[in-house]
């Protein structure tokens, strides 16, 4: 067994939650372990752009929790990723502030070495399980499901080791469960992230984009990263926006681990698709037993 410590994030308990459980459930196919931080805290996105120093004592004090068990730190959250990596970099890169994040940390009586790894679940699971384990693990070939893979922004940019521009893994975990992979060029385009909040028109109109993309290119679902802003967005507002022939977007979204678990045989409800809003069912019905489809109706 494969054992890290892991940090959820804010969203995974609540928007998030379909993604947490399918995450639960293909780790536990996988044999991995992962290993909640005991008092983790908000990583402090997007808390950088107002104030860096505070950002950074905030997500440091997880590195220094997580260091602690010298395991490396998993996130599924992009944004969490990209925050905690930037405040390792942050602390071990620039003296000013790591002299002051010290002084916050020892408040608490904690200390961060810098010797923290933090890596994002798909890393794990393409560089540490391997594509030859979870292709064994299939028990669902997806044939003939033509998947297009939504990387979002932060999984990959600015320090994701998959290719910033053009990220492939996703597509590579597609392949491996044995669907159809649609390349789209808009795949790491940003999805709005929070400013849902404050700015409703600019989303729709990202989302707008991806989906479009998405269609022209004959993609038939989307599999989104595991971060629960970009899944929440393409998930639970298509239905507010009309595509080119003036009907409502109907594109399944499910998750990469929801779609992963369908693969190794789990039911809908175990990797939580009984909790998306689009119509994620339609794209995995064929592939499942007419008595599994009975536990979601």
């Amino acid at each position: 067994m494969k054992q890290y410590t892991y940090f959820p994030g804010c969203a995974m308990g609540s928007t998030g939650k379909p993604i947490q459980a399918s995450i639960d459930a293909v780790c536990e196919v996988l044999d991995i372990e992962l290993i909640e931080l005991e008092g983790w805290t908000c990583c402090g996105c997007p808390g950088e752009s107002i104030n860096e120093l505070a950002a950074t004592a905030i997500a440091t004090r997880n590195l220094a929790i997580a260091e602690k068990f010298k395991l490396d730190m998993v996130t599924a959250c992009s944004c969490c990723y990209r925050n905690l990596l930037a405040a390792h970099v942050t602390y071990t890169e620039d003296p000013r502030i790591r002299e002051q994040v010290k002084k916050a940390l020892a408040a608490t009586n904690l200390e961060y070495n810098g010797t923290l790894r933090v890596r994002n679940l798909v890393d794990v699971f393409i560089n540490d399980i391997g594509l030859d384990v979870i292709a064994s693990k299939v028990q669902r070939k997806l044939t003939g499901m033509k998947v297009a893979n939504y990387y979002g922004c932060h999984q990959t940019r600015p320090y994701g080791p998959d290719d910033h521009e053009f990220p492939v893994w996703q597509d590579q975990v597609s392949e491996a469960l044995g669907a159809e992979t649609v390349f789209f060029p808009l795949k790491a385009q940003c999805c709005g992230g929070t400013q849902l909040f404050s700015n409703k028109e600019m989303i729709y109109k990202l989302l707008y984009k991806i989906l479009d993309n998405v269609e022209k290119h004959g993609g038939e679902c989307i599999s989104s990263t595991l971060c629960p802003l970009c899944f929440t967005n393409l998930d639970a507002n298509q239905g507010r926006i009309n595509n080119r022939n003036g009907e409502k977007f109907e594109m399944p979204v499910l998750a990469l681990t929801q779609l992963m678990g369908i693969a190794f045989g789990l039911s809908p409800k175990e990797v939580g698709l009984n909790k998306n809003i689009s119509p994620a069912l339609k794209a995995v019905k064929p592939y499942l037993k007419s008595k599994v489809q009975e536990v979601v109706k």
